[in-house]
């Protein structure tokens, strides 16, 4: 074969292997496509199935409407108001023209505003603003019109009681008080909706595939009164005011529940919290009166045993200087009590082994917290004896070595109120659903007898006198018995020294004294001037309790604080023995069974009615609502504010003829 005829039949073989190189290369693709084809199709169908409906479907989240929180009588202090962001979709329109003057006629914004929404140049607009619910009703029906829901927490009453509320932030984050500590309850479950989408990711808002409905939040109802709140917000605010004080709290408590029916806190330059929960302080001479029961009790002493008060200056045994405000020569140990007189107390405090004392204070609840619904309860301080000096015993005889919460305090005067037994206090009053079913009710909870009856009424005859002639007397009221005690005590800084001239002035007591209904604290911090618990904290008591009467407050029991039967049984027992009506006051006639009865020195008849008696509403423009409040309290009747700032007006206006115990509307500035 020539060189030629050779080299062809190379050349030939080479394109015979080439192509069947590419024939089996060929043939490999198609195997592996084949093979990926049937990978997908009959070993991944499904999964790559499900991909496919993600892609084209999405989760629009529906949010649950947090829960209500109302006071006892289900007035409202946190709500969720429920609104509507609204965004245009111009491509999705159907006609422009039509959804631009629907959308200016329904949502009220401008022609021009709802021409630029519907310019279908543009793929995506969102309006600003909020609009409620009818708003969308009147635009569901236009295709190319989306609807966002929004739920915003609002708080009805203005700053009224928002220290023990707390609040929400915008991304709904819980911010102390109720809202916190009940977070759970309140904010429900969410719920979605699915959305299908189209080849671009475009929600089709006509198809909707099932939803899965939100749970909303249970509605939290507490124990406090709201009328009550509001007059021990306006009595704490002008009192902080006059005395120059950085701050106060304020408490009422029914001491035979322990339910907490006030609870104010004012802090210079701090956010709204219940410090009167949060923050001890030393008591000083508010504690005074369980040391003496202490006495009495474990037979150390008598109520009219004497000591000698030296004059108002004392050293102990050890060298530690006691003063009174008044020099005193023989005292009992009543009268020592009555005048808190520092000298005649310490005298005693030897007398109570060291353990005994301890565990008294700590039975009072002293040292330990309560377990009362709130978050970030302090439990005070009160070292056990080991941890003691030889200067604790008498100092904690006047209220020092030992710091306690304003809340501590009302519930172990509760518990003299209450005979010697001391309550659980509670915030908590009811848990209910969406739907009014009661999921949870507090329930008056007793912890232990501290002391014996005989015991409790030797204490509150003391604390009667001490407000009728001893420390007390600003505290009095003209016609019903107080029993309470002042306090002042110095205050540490923040090296835990005491400051100079710094205190904090105290008064707590309960009304009337004789069946008590009421438990009152109330604490001012650095009052500037006279700074004595007796001519600053006392008078808030006073001003406080004219006002639950001025205003016809609800009875802590259900019927009228003020309610005594026509002819009580003399002996009758129970909690709800009737208030026997001291002659100064003035009696409603012509009335069976339970009658209403009122205070004759400057107070409003409470049973105007029977009287025939209407009240002119006042003018009150332009006066701060706080003031036009307690103006419209001191004439008998009740109130609800709408808004905040100066008045604006109030419905009924000025001039109506009305009768004491009728509610009126404050309208403020940004109603």
């Amino acid at each position: 074969m020539s060189r030629t005829a050779k080299s062809r039949a190379m050349t030939s073989a080479g394109l015979a292997l080439r192509l069947w190189l590419l024939l089996g290369s060929l043939g490999v693709v198609v195997l592996l496509i084949i093979g990926r084809a049937v990978q997908l199709q009959a070993i991944e169908g499904e999964h790559w199935e499900k991909v496919a409906a993600d892609q084209q479907r999405g989760r629009a989240p529906l949010p649950a409407r947090r829960g209500g929180i109302f006071d006892r009588n289900g007035v409202p202090l946190a709500l969720t108001h429920e609104t509507f962001g609204v965004a245009v979709a111009p491509h999705e329109l159907r006609d422009p023209q039509v959804a631009a003057a629907r959308l200016a006629s329904d949502l009220g914004i401008s022609a021009a505003e709802a021409r630029r929404a519907t310019d279908p140049s543009r793929r995506w607009v969102v309006l600003p603003g909020r609009f409620s619910a009818d708003q969308r009703k009147t635009l569901n029906d236009v295709r190319g019109i989306h609807f966002e829901r929004r739920l915003e927490r609002f708080y009805p009453q203005g700053d009224v009681a928002r220290e023990v509320v707390g609040s929400v932030s915008g991304d709904d984050r819980a911010l102390g008080g109720i809202e916190q500590q009940f977070n759970e309850l309140l904010r429900g479950t969410p719920g979605y909706s699915v959305v299908r989408r189209d080849a671009r990711g475009v929600a089709q808002s006509t198809i909707f595939l099932p939803v899965v409905p939100p749970t909303d939040g249970a509605d939290i109802y507490l124990t406090l009164d709201f009328h009550l709140q509001e007059i021990a917000d306006g009595a704490l605010s002008e009192a902080i005011r006059t005395t120059g004080a950085s701050g106060g709290d304020l408490l009422l408590a029914d001491p035979r529940t322990g339910e907490v029916l006030a609870a104010v806190s004012r802090r210079a330059g701090a956010a709204r919290s219940l410090a009167a929960i949060t923050e001890p302080f030393e008591p000083g001479s508010t504690l005074k009166p369980f040391f003496v029961a202490n006495l009495l009790e474990g037979g150390y002493a008598s109520l009219g045993e004497q000591v000698f008060a030296e004059n108002g200056r004392w050293s102990d045994e050890n060298g530690r200087i006691f003063r009174d405000v008044s020099a005193y020569e023989w005292l009992t140990l009543a009268d020592a009590l009555r005048v808190s007189s520092n000298i005649g107390l310490v005298k005693f405090s030897s007398r109570l082994p060291s353990g005994e004392q301890y565990r008294y204070l700590r039975d009072l609840g002293f040292g330990t917290a309560s377990g009362v619904e709130y978050p970030a309860e302090s439990s005070g301080r009160l070292r056990r004896p080991r941890h003691w000096s030889k200067l604790t015993p008498s100092s904690l005889a006047i209220g020092y070595e030992v710091s306690a919460t304003p809340l501590q305090l009302t519930m172990a005067y509760g518990a003299l109120a209450n005979g010697g037994v001391l309550m659980e206090p509670r915030l908590l009053r009811e848990i209910r659903s969406t739907g009014g079913e009661v999921l949870v009710r507090g329930r008056a909870q007793p912890l232990r007898r501290v002391m014996t009856r005989k015991v409790a009424t030797q204490i509150t005859d003391v604390l009667v006198s001490a407000v009728e002639g001893g420390t007390a007397t600003r505290a009095a009221l003209a016609t019903f018995e107080v029993a309470g005690k002042t306090g002042t005590a110095r205050r540490t800084g923040s090296g835990g020294r005491y400051e100079a001239g710094s205190y904090t002035s105290s008064f707590v007591g309960y009304f009337p004294a004789r069946d008590p209904q009421l438990v009152i604290f109330v604490k001012l911090d650095q009052p500037r001037g006279s700074f004595y618990g007796g001519l600053t904290a006392a008078p808030v008591t006073r001003e406080t309790l004219q006002g639950i009467l001025a205003a016809r407050a609800r009875a802590l029991d259900g019927t009228s604080l003020l309610t005594a039967r026509a002819a009580p049984e003399p002996d009758a027992p129970g909690r709800g023995t009737a208030l026997t009506p001291p002659a100064q006051l003035s009696v409603a006639a012509g009335r069976e069974g339970p009658f209403v009865f009122f205070l004759s020195e400057g107070l409003p008849a409470l049973d105007s009615v029977a009287a025939g008696r209407r009240v002119v509403v006042p003018a009150l423009k332009d006066l701060p609502m706080r003031d036009a409040a307690r103006r419209l309290h001191s004439l008998g009747f009740h109130v609800r504010l709408r808004g905040s700032g100066d008045v604006q007006g109030s419905r009924p206006a000025a001039g109506s003829l009305l009768v004491p115990g009728d509610t009126l509307l404050l309208i403020g500035e940004d109603s």
